[in-house]
């Protein structure tokens, strides 16, 4: 598919604030093996000049400064993507000090008594993808769907004792399972393309999901709790990993003032099947 996401941040402040430092994991990965990123383009109010670097999870981080006198800082990150699905078999490698790093607890990742007692249901089940495959389903189908009861600080004992949550709550109550039963698993930070191609694009919502290392023949293979397909296809638009929440933020930042914040964020993901041709030479002209 080719699909194009249109970000749009605004913290506006009731006084004006003045050095604003800020960090944004925006950029769709590339050369996932199951997408590529055609262009990426960050547009901000006011502007400033934006530096770029790679953190420890290989994800792409945009971080600029204003440090003038504002009372608003808009940031909109357009994105075009081809997506495909992933080989099924192939032969993968990952560093075994790495995988260490998802099977511990982490800031968000808690093994507190109840997610240990979720956790041994599943330890009678000896293949990899299927256990994985049965957490993913026990928890869809355990826990409801709420927005609201739940913040970005919720953390998985937290999301555990209510029963209900979001998008990310379910994918760190997967990553709490799956690490306690010996499986690495990490959060995903995206997009979920719901479907439509009109010009004016789709309403949607940022996106989070779990990719658990289930072995050098299937790699790291992506599961999302929160739907009940229950497995990653080409609709999904990964944006970086991390081992949670915390380490893959869309933004994140400081400011220097007494005033308080309000956020607003609008995210628009478009099919560009029917408008774009996607042969391969089209695609480099995106790029």
């Amino acid at each position: 598919m080719i699909l194009k996401v249109e970000h749009s941040t605004v913290f506006e402040y009731e006084e004006p604030i003045y050095e604003t430092a800020t960090e944004v994991r925006l950029h769709p990965a590339s050369d996932t093996g199951s997408q590529r990123c055609a262009s990426f383009s960050l547009q901000l109010t006011p502007p400033a000049t934006v530096f770029e670097y790679t953190d420890f999870y290989g994800n792409k981080v945009h971080h600029f400064n204003i440090l003038q006198s504002h009372r608003q800082v808009r940031i909109e990150a357009t994105s075009v993507i081809e997506t495909f699905t992933r080989a099924a078999n192939g032969l993968y490698e990952e560093d075994e000090i790495l995988l260490l790093d998802f099977l511990a607890e982490s800031r968000y990742v808690h093994f507190d008594p109840s997610i240990r007692a979720l956790a041994n249901t599943f330890t009678s089940i000896e293949d990899t993808y299927q256990k994985a495959l049965e957490i993913c389903r026990q928890i869809n189908h355990s826990f409801r769907y709420e927005p609201g009861v739940t913040d970005v600080h919720s953390t998985s004992a937290v999301v555990m004792a209510l029963g209900r949550g979001v998008c990310q709550d379910f994918a760190h109550i997967m990553l709490a399972v799956c690490r306690l039963v010996n499986l690495p698993a990490r959060y995903v930070s995206g997009y979920l393309f719901g479907g439509g191609s009109t010009p004016e694009g789709r309403d949607e919502a940022s996106h989070a999901w779990c990719e658990v290392w289930c072995g050098s023949e299937k790699g790291w293979t992506g599961f999302d709790p929160t739907h009940k397909t229950l497995l990653v296809d080409d609709r999904y638009i990964k944006i970086g990993t991390g081992r949670d929440y915390g380490d893959v933020p869309p933004v994140r930042g400081t400011y220097k003032g007494t005033s308080s914040e309000k956020l607003s964020v609008s995210v628009r993901v478009n099919s560009l099947e029917n408008t774009v041709d996607t042969s391969e030479s089209r695609l480099r002209q995106l790029s």
